[in-house]
């Protein structure tokens, strides 16, 4: 699958997220998560992470130098069609990390890095709420591939839809649990892609399966925005397309100083606007 129906961009845009299933085979699920089975999972911080780089994490490849099979998700043709209908023609991949849950594991905090919702907006609950023109909204995009099932009866993702377009801080009662009837807990077996805003508020579900969770996310944004100062970067002598170069590029102004991701479909769509 290369692209979204109309019916889930539609989705998509009003809830904030979206599923899709079936994108890997059976074959690809098995062979990511043997890659991650080898790896030490033992003694992982509190927010279950692994395979860390860029943002909160330092710069490196983090788990994209597993092998070849991380390093292609980054520019699956699904997640490229998703990402350039929110961010544009020109983005970056600006952090990736894995998560990892053993049944018992409590619920995450709520929260959304952008919008009225965010640690850092001057936002007052109770009261409407216009974030500025010069702060970020929409201009990061994450897709979160499952290895194993997740969903109401197991745990994972649990957000908010439609709160990345809300004007009202998150009330107390939402963020301290005491109030659940608008958190969903998305459906989201293995070998599917989950999309979502990080102005969606969003969080991790306490953990009830006996399988162990496994979800790999890949971070995107518009090309001249960063979360920090740190970088994923190119894993050692990997051969990288001049795609997956791109998305590990510095920030950069869009079309100024960073090319677009899709120049075939620009050349196609300037031919079409001509015709």
């Amino acid at each position: 699958m290369d692209e979204i129906s109309e019916l889930q961009t539609y989705l998509y845009d009003l809830k904030g997220y979206l599923v899709v299933e079936d994108v890997l085979t059976p074959e690809e699920v098995a062979r990511l998560k043997e890659a991650v089975d080898g790896t030490d999972l033992t003694n992982l911080p509190p927010s279950h992470r692994f395979g860390s780089a860029g943002g909160s994490a330092p710069t490196g490849p983090g788990f994209l130098a597993w092998g070849e099979p991380f390093v292609a998700l980054m520019d699956h043709p699904l997640v490229m069609s998703v990402m350039r209908a929110q961010l544009g023609d020109c983005f970056r991949l600006d952090r990736i990390f894995g998560m990892h849950m053993r049944k018992g594991l409590p619920n995450g905090r709520l929260h959304s890095d952008y919008g009225a919702s965010q640690p850092f907006s001057r936002a007052e609950r109770g009261r409407y709420f216009l974030p500025p023109g010069h702060e970020a909204l929409h201009g990061f995009g994450v897709a979160a591939w499952n290895l194993t099932d997740t969903g109401p009866e197991h745990g994972g993702l649990r957000v908010i839809p439609g709160s990345h377009n809300s004007h009202y801080k998150l009330p107390k009662a939402i963020r301290q649990d005491e109030y659940d009837d608008v958190v969903a807990i998305p459906e989201a077996p293995a070998g599917s892609v989950t999309f979502f805003s990080e102005a969606l508020t969003h969080g991790t579900a306490a953990w009830h399966a006996d399988h162990h969770r496994y979800t790999l996310l890949y971070k995107y944004c518009a090309s001249q925005l960063s979360w920090s100062r740190t970088r994923v970067t190119a894993p050692e002598g990997a051969a990288l397309t001049e795609r997956q170069r791109l998305l590990l590029e510095e920030p950069a102004g869009a079309k100024w100083f960073f090319p677009s991701l899709f120049p075939e479909e620009e050349a196609e769509d300037a031919r079409a606007a001509s015709s």
